[in-house]
C-alpha cells in the first residue's frame, strides 16, 4: 500500500518544506518511525472514513459559510495520528490520549467539534458517550454550539438527531453528546467513550479530567482530547500535561497511547518576526491573517502591558507575567531523572540554602562528567508549613508527588538535613559544601564535627556573578542535566537577575513569598566547584 499521502505532511516538516517548531518535528519523526514497527499497522481506510465524514460538515459563519470543511495538512496529519494506528494483536486504536496546543484563530474549536461528532456518529461505538468540557459553562458551550450547528447542517429535519440545551442525542446507536463544565458534580456515573477538554490552560485542577478518564475503563477505543492555547500558570494541570508530552517526544518517558501536536515558537525565536509566526499558527493565511498578527504585534509594542497576553494567545508562548531568567522549555529539555546512585564514587560539590525558620530548604549535589554538569537537588519542609503557609496548597501537591522531604515539627530540621548529607557522603566523595553562614553557625559546627568539608559562600552579588553567568552559559549550550523535579522548575520561574553598576548579577525573587532556594543551592554548588583550578581552566570565556 502506498502511504505517501498519509506521510506527506510529516515529510514536508522534516525536510523543511513546512516550517514547524521542534516539538512538531519530533512528533513527525515519531509518526514516520511507526511505519517501521511490526506490532502495529496503519489503517488508511479508517483515516479516509474520518476525512469523508468531516468533509460532509458545512461551515456556518464567515467567509466560508455553506462550504464543506476541508482539513488543512496539519489537521489531516493529526487525524492520521488519532485514527490511523492500530495494534495488530487486538485491532484497538493505539492513540487514546491527545494533546493539541496552538494559537488562537487556528480552527481548534471547529476541529474539536468535528472529532466529537465523528466519535458520536461514525466511530462504531454503540452507546457512545461524548463529553465537551471546559472550565466554565460559557467556554464549554462554544464547541457544543458548533456541534449543534453542524448537526443542523447534517440533518436539517432532525430525523436522526435531537438537540437540546446541553445535549445532542443520536438514537440510531443510542448515543449522546453533552456539554459539561468543571463545576458540575464530578461524582456522577459517567461512562465516557470520548471527552474533549477545551482551553485546559484555564482549569485550576485536574479533577474533572481525572474523573472522565477513570470513567473510560470499560470502553474498547476510548479517546481523550485536550485542545488549548497557552496560558500563564506554569503549575497548572495543563502545563503539567504539556510537560509530560514533551518528555515523551524527547524519549524521556514512554507512552504510545499519547499523541501531541504542540504548535509554538522555538526557544530563541523572535516573536515579532513574521517568518516565525507559522510555527504557532499552522493556519496562517487560511483562518489567521498575517495582517491581523501584525496589528497585534503593533499593539503589544505600543502598550507593553499587552505583550504577555498577545504572545500567549497569538504566538502560543507560555509566559508568566514577568520575564524570567531561564526559559521553562529549556529547563524541561535539560531535565532527566537522576538518582543519587548516579553520583556513586564521583567527586561532587554541594550547595546548601538553609531556610531561616520554617520554610523550604534546598541542598544541591553537583558533579562534572565528560564536560556535562549534573545537578540533583533535595527539598525539605517542616510539617507545619503544609497548613500554616501562603504556599501550603503548592507544598501539599509536591508532597503528594513525592518531591518534598517532610520533617517533623514547625521549624527546619537541620539535624535531618545533616543526616541526609552524610548519606550522600557515603555514596559520593564530597569535596566541598558551600553554605551561607548567616544564621547557620550551629549547623556548621555540627557538620564540621562530622568531618564534612564546609566552606562559607558569600551572598554578595559579586560572588554570585561568575557561577550565575556560567550556569546560564552551560544550560544554553546543552551542558547541564537537572534532576527532573517540578520544584526546581518552580524556583527558576521565580528568578530574575539583579545587576549592579558593574554588570555583576545574582538570582533574586520576583516576589517575597516565592521561592528560589533550589536555584541558590545549585549556583552555590557550581560556584564552589569552579573555584577549583581544574574547573577554572574550563571557563576562561566567562566574564
Amino acid at each position: 500500500m502506498d502511504n505517501t499521502k498519509y506521510k506527506q505532511y510529516a515529510l514536508d516538516v522534516i525536510n523543511g518544506d513546512i516550517m514547524a517548531c521542534e516539538y512538531v518535528k519530533l512528533a513527525c519523526h515519531k509518526y514516520l518511525k511507526w511505519f517501521e514497527r511490526d506490532d502495529m499497522y496503519f489503517n488508511s481506510d479508517k483515516v479516509d472514513k474520518v476525512v469523508r465524514f468531516m468533509g460532509k460538515l458545512k461551515h456556518f459563519t464567515g467567509l466560508h459559510n455553506g462550504k464543506s470543511f476541508v482539513l488543512q495538512p496539519f489537521q489531516f496529519w493529526i487525524v492520521c495520528n488519532i485514527y490511523g494506528w492500530h495494534w495488530k494483536e487486538t485491532n484497538e486504536r493505539v492513540t487514546k490520549n491527545v494533546y493539541i496546543e496552538l494559537a488562537r484563530k487556528n480552527g481548534k474549536s471547529f476541529f474539536a467539534a468535528a472529532i466529537a461528532l465523528y466519535n458520536l456518529i461514525a466511530d462504531g461505538e454503540a452507546n457512545a458517550e461524548v463529553e465537551i468540557i471546559a472550565n466554565s459553562a460559557k467556554q464549554a458551550g462554544i464547541v457544543f454550539s458548533m456541534c449543534k450547528n453542524l448537526v443542523d447542517g447534517l440533518d436539517a429535519k432532525h430525523k436522526y438527531f435531537k438537540a437540546y440545551r446541553d445535549k445532542i442525542k443520536f438514537d440510531t446507536t443510542k448515543s449522546f453528546l453533552q456539554v459539561l463544565s468543571t463545576d458540575v458534580n464530578s461524582n456522577d456515573g459517567w461512562n465516557s467513550s470520548t471527552f474533549i477538554v477545551d482551553e485546559y490552560h484555564s482549569s485550576p485542577n485536574s479533577l474533572m479530567y481525572d474523573v472522565m478518564k477513570s470513567s473510560q475503563g470499560m470502553r474498547e477505543n476510548p479517546l481523550s482530547v485536550v485542545i488549548t492555547t497557552a496560558g500563564f500558570n506554569l503549575f497548572s494541570p495543563c502545563y503539567n500535561m504539556r510537560k509530560t508530552n514533551i518528555e515523551i517526544l524527547y524519549g524521556n518517558k514512554q507512552d504510545d497511547t499519547q499523541f501531541s501536536a504542540i504548535y509554538t515558537l522555538d526557544d530563541g525565536d523572535e516573536w515579532d518576526n513574521p517568518k516565525n509566526w507559522i510555527k504557532a499558527n499552522p493556519c496562517l493565511g487560511v483562518t489567521v491573517k498575517e495582517q491581523y498578527l501584525k496589528e497585534q504585534v503593533t499593539q503589544a509594542k505600543n502598550n507593553t502591558s499587552m505583550e504577555v497576553g498577545i504572545r500567549t494567545k497569538n504566538f502560543n508562548q507560555w509566559l508568566s507575567t514577568s520575564d524570567v531568567w531561564i526559559n521553562n522549555d529549556l529547563l524541561l529539555k535539560s531535565s532527566k531523572k537522576l538518582d543519587i546512585s548516579f553520583f556513586k564514587d564521583l567527586n561532587v560539590y554541594m550547595g546548601v540554602d538553609l531556610a531561616a525558620v520554617s520554610d523550604l530548604t534546598a541542598i544541591s549535589v553537583c558533579c562534572e562528567l565528560d564536560g556535562i554538569y549534573y545537578f540533583k537537588t533535595y527539598y525539605f519542609l517542616p510539617q507545619s508549613a503544609l497548613s500554616d503557609n501562603s504556599n501550603s496548597e503548592l507544598y501539599k501537591d509536591w508532597k503528594r508527588k513525592g518531591l518534598l522531604i517532610i520533617t517533623d515539627g514547625n521549624v527546619v530540621d537541620y539535624d535531618y538535613i545533616l543526616s541526609t548529607i552524610m548519606k550522600i557522603n557515603n555514596t559520593a566523595y564530597i569535596n566541598k559544601i558551600a553554605y551561607d553562614n548567616w544564621n547557620a553557625t550551629q549547623w556548621a559546627i555540627d557538620a564540621t564535627s562530622e568531618g564534612l568539608p564546609l566552606e562559607p559562600f558569600s551572598q554578595a552579588l559579586w560572588n554570585f556573578n561568575k557561577p550565575t553567568k556560567e550556569f546560564e552559559r552551560l544550560i544554553k549550550s546543552g551542558r547541564i542535566v537537572l534532576d527532573d523535579n517540578e520544584i526546581t522548575r518552580y524556583c527558576f520561574s521565580n528568578v530574575v537577575l539583579k545587576f549592579d553598576h558593574n554588570e555583576n548579577c545574582k538570582p533574586t525573587k520576583l516576589e517575597n513569598q516565592q521561592k528560589i532556594d533550589g536555584v541558590i543551592a545549585m549556583i552555590q554548588a557550581l560556584g564552589i566547584m569552579i573555584q577549583e583550578p581544574q574547573y577554572n581552566q574550563q571557563i576562561l570565556a566567562v566574564v
